[in-house]
């Protein structure tokens, strides 16, 4: 398993976008199909094994919730001082605990995107 970094960052950035877009568009589950889809272009662009696509998947969903928190706490305590901090902190730990479900979508989009890709001798 190798992590293509620049296919990362991609499917992070994709997430955010796509998941904005599609949550606007139909909400509710909208976000989940921009996620599998930022997903399935992070497998689709490493390539490789499904096990390759769904680890470098998984890791971009992980890379989104771990920059959006680091964002929060910043942020947070800057404008809020320790009460922004302190409200910073527990939702980061929530949306930490919530990436799970963002990474295995993103793991089982990467999966998809390698599959699709198919390169010769890749299973």
């Amino acid at each position: 398993m190798e992590i293509d970094w620049g296919a990362v960052i991609i499917g992070f950035i994709l997430s955010i976008v796509l998941g904005a877009i599609f949550a606007a568009i139909i909400p509710g589950v909208g976000a989940l199909l921009g996620w599998l889809l930022a997903g399935m272009v992070v497998g689709y662009m490493v390539g490789g094994t499904a096990g390759n696509g769904a680890a470098n998947g998984a890791v971009s969903g992980l890379f989104g919730a771990i920059v959006v928190s680091i964002l929060l706490l910043i942020f947070g305590t800057l404008i809020l001082g320790l009460i922004g901090f302190a409200a910073a902190t527990a939702t980061s730990l929530i949306l930490i605990i919530g990436s799970l479900g963002v990474l295995i979508i993103m793991a089982v989009g990467g999966l998809i995107g390698a599959l699709i890709k198919g390169e010769p001798g890749a299973v």
